[in-house]
């Protein structure tokens, strides 16, 4: 998930009916957000990243780029997708958020994703969305999905 923005109210319709999360990625615009939710998050790992108006971000007081890694699977997670300086080899995805909408993109073998936002139901031309991948140890499949769990986009990625 990324830009929340304080919205805890869409925070939390996207997580409503989801089951087997086991990790929770947050790309940033509000880092604290999930630190509210803790009945959402317990027993899950999360990774997040601040954005770009952080405190954290500006006094680079937390990283603004994390490792992590799923059912081996590598991700590398920023907000901002600038703050990628160097890609490794042996990674497999790059997720960001910033943009406020949802996209994917193949570069020389690795995959650039964007979940969308969930700042309000919609904003900058696009309706509140969220990514959940399900991994399996040859293939990872990413489903964007709606708040009203609708899926409108699905990329499925074979080792």
């Amino acid at each position: 998930m990324s830009d929340t923005h304080r919205n805890q109210v869409l925070l939390r319709k996207a997580f409503l009916d989801e089951e087997n999360i086991t990790h929770i990625f947050h790309l940033g615009d509000t880092y604290e957000d999930l630190d509210e939710n803790l009945d959402l998050i317990e027993g899950i790992e999360v990774f997040k990243v601040p954005g770009l108006y952080h405190d954290g971000y500006l006094n680079r007081s937390i990283h603004h780029s994390i490792p992590a890694t799923v059912e081996n699977w590598k991700f590398q997670l920023v907000h901002f997708l600038n703050d990628v300086k160097k890609l490794h080899k042996n990674l497999d995805f790059v997720l960001y958020g910033h943009t406020h909408r949802p996209n994917f993109r193949e570069l020389n073998g690795m995959y650039f994703i964007n979940p969308g936002h969930l700042k309000r139901s919609r904003d900058r031309g696009n309706d509140a969305s969220y990514i959940i991948a399900e991994t399996e140890t040859d293939k990872i499949t990413f489903n964007w999905k709606k708040l009203n769990k609708e899926i409108f986009m699905t990329k499925t990625i074979s080792r």
